[in-house]
């Protein structure tokens, strides 16, 4: 069995962890990122992972686990959590310990001389935030300040984000940083300063004379700015280099600060630049988040479909806003997620719109914003000439196509009548249409199913039931142990989990899921562990010992089955190779095996 390196979980205290996650929930740590509907005895949702319209993501409160039957994750909470973070296990434990209330130790110092690299970065984006914090409320900050007080931004927002300022010389920032310790390599691999040409080892400021904009996490850590110049300079917005902390296309702006007011409202409002989110966020419009210079990605679409059923896209009135407001939809449509387009009427943005007019009258915009299908329409409408007829049968074809994607066959229905109309055509033209398309597009995906799935081999079946077993009765585990081995089991994913609950450590376990799950390093194993548990059919008390007598029986036959092969083979080189002695034996050998009976 190939060697694989020891998960982190062996190197910490085993109770400690025990102890942590038997006092943290699963459901409600993945409810803080997952929309969970409780479904018989497990809850369900769309998974975060990937992207889905129909819930596969499946919470079993009883296992303390998850297994998405869609993209095949698995695994229990400090899983989860390290997965949707993308943190290690040690800073799992440590934030699962603190909601627990169970005090973890921290890194001795030979562990903290080795801290990774991306936890140094964060240390340098808070002291330069700090920094530039303290620049604002300083003499050499009131160029930035006075811009902030004609945006009529408030002294306690400004506070709330951490607003700054970078001064206008070169290096005050750089020489901030090295005084108080940080390395110049990783200053500069932070997005921080730029290295000077011709001058080995030199480096400069990145952001100078400018209005700082910390962007955080979703966590609360600074891992980038966005500088607003103050004078002529170009570009207007300074925006920092991805890093090894920091992600444009996979980070919101204000989500930190938005993200608990979009779970209680279930809708997110999604805007363009940092000021379109701070002001109606001042104003008391909590919900709001802005995309970071970028097209709206994937990744974006996951992020805001954790949280919200509905997201209002609230881009700016102008054409290049529309397209990005309709490159949006489809991302998001396919996260599964409800979408309106708001329209900004009197007002080029969201920021303008609150200042200008004030809250109510972009609330208003908000509660009038259009659904995903009626602008799609519109806008395919608008783009071609209702007069010409190749024009018209083009739109058609269009249309057809967005509404086939609507499931509610009502609201289907009553678009086809509105959009036929205006086309001037009968709705059930469209609605053939619609019918033709859809019919090709399914017949597709079932072709394509059926080419892709192949029934599950009764082996593997039979090694799934047995670790379900193994794993939940630690009788039934001391039955396969008497008359099995880990290289019984054919997968991989099986010796290992067989492999682990055979070792001397698994004795000690409080709980063999969990030990499984924490002590291996091993994606595939701990997903192949969590599908086979969310399997109830062998959760009745009475079907376990005939499920187990069936299953290694199946195991038996297997690894008869393959004796057998082998000895025919065997037997046909001896052939081959004229040593008919040795083809006498061996054909003797499998007489025996075919039989039950052994032959030396």
């Amino acid at each position: 069995m190939e060697e694989r390196q020891p998960s982190p979980a062996r190197l910490i205290n085993l109770d400690l962890i025990e102890d942590i996650r038997n006092k943290t929930d699963i459901v409600a740590v993945v409810s803080e990122y997952v929309q969970l509907k409780k479904r018989g005895r497990n809850y369900l949702g769309l998974c975060p992972f990937h992207s889905e319209k129909t819930a596969s993501f499946t919470v079993s409160p009883e296992k303390q686990i998850f297994h998405c039957f869609g993209c095949h994750e698995g695994g229990n909470v400090f899983t989860f959590l390290m997965k949707i973070e993308n943190i290690g296990f040690a800073e799992a434990l440590a934030e699962l310990g603190e909601k627990a209330g169970i005090s973890v130790p921290k890194p001795g110092k030979a562990s903290a001389a080795s801290k990774n690299e991306q936890d140094k970065i964060y240390q340098i984006m808070q002291l330069a935030a700090k920094f530039f914090a303290a620049n604002l409320f300083s003499p050499a900050g009131k160029e930035a300040h006075d811009y902030l007080a004609c945006r009529k931004i408030s002294g306690k927002t400004g506070q709330l984000y951490g607003l700054g300022y970078a001064l206008p010389d070169w290096e005050s920032l750089f020489k901030h940083l090295i005084e108080r310790g940080a390395a110049p390599t990783l200053i500069e691999k932070s997005g921080l300063v730029l290295p000077r040409e011709g001058q080995a080892g030199g480096f400069y400021d990145r952001f100078r004379r400018r209005l700082m904009v910390p962007i955080r996490d979703p966590r609360g850590r600074v891992m980038a700015f966005g500088g607003r110049a103050l004078g002529a300079e170009e570009p207007k917005y300074l925006n920092s280099p991805e890093s090894p902390v920091y992600h444009k296309s996979e980070n919101l702006f204000g989500l930190d600060l938005a993200k608990e007011a979009i779970k209680k409202e279930k809708t997110a409002v999604l805007v363009e630049g940092y000021f379109d989110q701070i002001t109606p966020f001042q104003a008391g419009i909590n919900n709001v988040v802005a995309s970071l210079g970028t097209a709206m990605t994937a990744w974006h679409g996951k992020i805001l479909a954790r949280m919200a059923e509905t997201v209002i896209l609230a881009f700016d009135a102008d054409s290049a806003g529309e397209i990005a407001a309709e490159r949006s939809v489809d991302i998001l449509r396919k996260e599964g997620v409800r979408v309106k387009i708001a329209q900004l009427a009197g007002a080029k943005d969201p920021d303008e719109m609150v200042r200008q007019k004030g809250e109510a009258a972009f609330l208003q915009c908000l509660s009038s914003a259009l659904p995903y299908l009626e602008f799609k329409i519109k806008r395919t409408l608008a783009r071609c000439n209702l007069k010409d007829i190749e024009a018209r049968a083009s739109a058609l074809r269009e249309i057809a196509a967005v509404l086939g994607q609507e499931k509610d066959p009502f609201v289907q229905n009553e678009y086809a009548k509105q959009t036929a109309g205006l086309l001037q055509i009968e709705p059930d033209v469209l609605k053939q249409e619609i019918c033709r398309l859809q019919h090709y597009t399914s017949a597709g995906k079932s072709a394509a199913l059926r080419a892709a799935v192949k029934p599950p081999l009764k082996i593997d079946e039979a090694e799934k039931n047995l670790i379900a077993l193994a794993v939940q009765d630690r009788g039934i585990l001391t039955a396969i142990k008497e008359t099995e081995t880990p290289d019984s089991f054919s997968s991989a994913e099986a010796r290992e989990i067989t492999a682990l609950l055979f070792s001397p450590a698994a004795e000690k376990a409080d709980n063999l899921i969990h030990f499984v799950l924490e002590n291996t390093g091993d994606e595939k194993v701990k997903n192949y562990l969590s599908a086979i548990l969310l399997r109830e059919h062998l959760s009745e008390e009475g079907k376990k010992e005939p499920v187990l007598k069936d299953c290694l029986s199946v195991l038996h036959s297997e690894k008869k089955g393959k004796r057998i092969a082998a000895l025919k083979t065997e037997i046909r080189a001896a052939e081959s190779g004229g040593k008919p002695e040795l083809a006498a034996k061996l054909l003797a050998q499998l007489k025996g095996e075919i039989s039950g009976e052994a032959v030396r």
